[in-house]
């Protein structure tokens, strides 16, 4: 008796455990996802002529050209290496094949100087990074413009166009503040908190992001009043902001067309028109001359992860959790990006 009892619970033990690895193995089939991507960006009315730049298998972020129009500055990601070793900055130079390696690993978040042969970077290494900078003739070593970080996480920065002063972002607290220094690294003030400021060509004011309650918006920061004006609202996110060489444009991305696109607008926010669209997330646009802009688009990959990470914000958020958020997550959603061009009429 008392063995065919322990016979009955074996049993219903054995199909206990059965059930619980089905529905484990249910339960992790439906909480991973594939979502295939259009193989080119879709561009509105408002823009022609996109044309595909790099084709490569190791994912591109925030491409930046020289002010003599030749070269495009970026930086790459390496999943076969560790940590912040998997960020490396390369250029090319437009309309000629071929990339050059720059400086090194641990670097990201380059600009160039305004003799488009110098560059600004940041420097990851250090247990708070750094702002440094190179130059893409001769020494290709790191020179740090400060000796210690501004705060716990310098990055994004941009010279002005007269070389003197430097605009970037870091993490003071629990946030991020916009920052402007010397270029030798001295007079370090905090102007507003926010993050990716963009020069305006003028040298008197600047444009960036900053949180308004959930959702990221646009900004225009005047240097000789210290006032901030809010140029974007809404319940979508409007970051990555570009000026164009003109001073009277704006590119952005904005989340308000689902996805991440690239818009424009006037300078003052107002005039807003959409110049990407379809299945594709597109980030970090930057202006070269008449009217050409360069970004980057996960146009012909493909998403895989987990369907509550799967979202534009996670895909596109970096102005939230910079570099990190593609070091420390088990899934990248950014796993295939690489540099368009498109021209907007």
């Amino acid at each position: 008796m008392f063995y065919k009892i322990n016979q009955l619970i074996m049993k219903k033990l054995i199909a206990i455990l059965t059930l619980s690895i089905l529905f484990y193995s249910c339960s992790s089939t439906k909480t991973t996802t594939k979502i295939e991507i259009d193989i080119a960006p879709g561009i509105t009315g408002n823009a022609r002529e996109l044309v595909r730049v790099t084709n490569d298998p190791i994912p591109e972020f925030r491409p930046k050209v020289s002010p003599d129009g030749k070269k495009i500055l970026f930086y790459t990601r390496d999943d076969n290496k560790a940590g912040y070793e998997k960020w490396s900055i390369v250029y090319i130079k437009i309309g000629e094949p071929g990339r050059i390696p720059l400086v090194g690993a641990y670097t990201a978040d380059p600009n160039w100087l305004p003799d488009s042969k110098g560059i600004l970077f940041q420097y990851l290494q250090p247990s708070k990074p750094v702002i440094c900078k190179g130059n893409i003739e001769g020494s290709t070593g790191i020179s740090y413009v400060s000796p210690s970080g501004m705060g716990d996480f310098d990055g994004t920065p941009q010279a002005s166009a007269d070389g003197k002063k430097i605009l970037f972002e870091t993490k003071i607290g629990t946030g991020y503040q916009i920052c402007l220094m010397d270029a030798s690294g001295n007079n370090f003030t905090v102007l507003s908190k926010g993050q990716n400021p963009c020069w305006h060509p003028n040298g008197n004011s600047f444009v960036y992001q900053n949180m308004v309650g959930k959702n990221s918006q646009l900004f225009s920061y005047d240097l000789k009043s210290g006032q901030s004006t809010q140029l974007t609202s809404g319940d979508q996110d409007n970051y990555s902001p570009s000026i164009n060489t003109r001073g009277d444009k704006i590119a952005f991305v904005s989340t308000r067309a689902k996805n991440a696109h690239i818009f424009i607008s006037a300078i003052g926010g107002n005039e807003v028109v959409q110049v990407t669209q379809g299945n594709t997330q597109n980030a970090y646009p930057v202006w070269s001359s008449n009217d050409l802009i360069y970004f980057c688009s996960n146009a012909g990959g493909s998403i895989t992860g987990k369907k509550k990470t799967t979202t534009v914000r996670n895909f596109n958020s970096m102005y939230l959790t910079q570099l990190q958020q593609f070091v420390e997550k088990d899934v990248s959603l950014a796993d295939y990006s690489d540099i368009w061009s498109v021209q907007v009429k």
